[in-house]
């Protein structure tokens, strides 16, 4: 009898524990990877959605937060994404140039003057199309209106006009977008990654970085070179990007949280960009940096003239057309 009685005990341990297993695994897991460091507006961003997310599936999806790279680059994790891992990515559109080209538009400079303009392009039937081909090329776009930031520039000298760029090397990531917007502002631009500019500011390799206020500030520039000109040539919105396949194994229930939690998450981001700005803008100003306004319409139509030319492969007009879109 007592032997019965121990089997019992067994078999019941042993089902309660394959029922909490087989609760476990019916969790969803889903890394969210991107290069902020913890505490900037799109890490903050990102927990917050994780909450919501964790209450509007009852805890049946967990996003676990991955900040500074530490799933690898923005390629090697795209490159994830699309193989089909349960991720999730920060990118920028011009980072679709090989897959669907006409989509890396969207980082041109100077195609609006707000972000309040920008944003229309996402209920466009133009940008609908794109995303039937993002799907086609592997991947999904959850939260396609992220709002990133507004890029300016930190020189050695002030900046009124293309002119004054004439042979002033700007450090830009790299990426032909920005190598390009660079250029068709009047300066020579100068790939690098983010870590180098400083000794590179220190030691006259370049002469100028561009890149939202708050980067800015954090990267110390400001001790370097002191004038900060608000061209204001890109207003970025970058996409939460992840691999079709992966969430095609996702129920229409999941798909829709994510949806849905994304927008919240795209305007809690949107609030938290604007608030983080303004407090960039005075703490360079209290660091001593000399804050210039900038007439922006001679880098505007040069930009409008030089960048459609720069990427034969988008489709005819395309500059032209968002830019409607966007501004009409």
């Amino acid at each position: 009898m007592r032997l019965n009685k121990l089997s019992i005990a067994i078999t019941l341990a042993t089902v309660t524990s394959i029922g909490f297993v087989s609760a476990a695994q019916a969790n969803t897991v889903i890394r969210v990877a991107y290069g902020n460091q913890p505490g900037e507006p799109v890490d903050v961003a990102v927990n917050q959605w994780a909450e919501w997310v964790n209450e509007a599936s009852n805890g049946e999806i967990e996003l676990k937060a991955f900040p500074a790279s530490q799933l690898g680059s923005e390629t090697e994790v795209m490159e994830q994404a699309r193989f089909g891992s349960a991720i999730i990515s920060i990118t920028a559109y011009s980072n679709f140039l090989d897959s669907v080209p006409d989509l890396a538009v969207l980082d041109a400079p100077y195609l609006s003057e707000d972000f309040e303009t920008k944003l229309k392009v996402f209920d466009s039937e133009w940008f609908a199309d794109q995303m039937t081909q993002v799907a086609s090329s592997g991947y999904h776009i959850v939260i396609p209106n992220a709002v990133y930031g507004v890029r300016h520039l930190l020189t050695r000298e002030p900046v009124n006009s293309p002119d004054d760029l004439d042979g002033v090397g700007v450090r830009v990531q790299n990426s032909q977008m920005y190598v390009e917007a660079i250029r068709a502002m009047g300066a020579t631009p100068t790939p690098m990654s983010l870590g180098d500019v400083y000794p590179a500011l220190a030691q006259g390799m370049v002469d100028g970085v561009e890149n939202p206020a708050a980067v800015l500030f954090g990267g110390k520039f400001h001790e370097v070179v002191k004038h900060l000109s608000l061209t204001a040539h890109m207003h970025t919105v970058a996409p939460f990007v992840t691999g079709q396949a992966f969430w095609d194994q996702l129920d229409e229930e999941q798909q829709q949280i994510l949806t849905d939690t994304g927008q919240q998450m795209a305007e809690y981001l949107a609030e938290l960009v604007a608030e983080d700005s303004e407090q960039a803008l005075e703490k360079l100003r209290s660091e001593g940096v000399e804050i210039h306004e900038v007439d922006t319409t001679p880098f505007r139509e040069r930009a409008a003239e030089q960048i459609p030319t720069a990427f034969p492969q988008w489709s005819d007009g395309l500059y032209d057309d968002v830019y409607e879109i966007i501004n009409g």
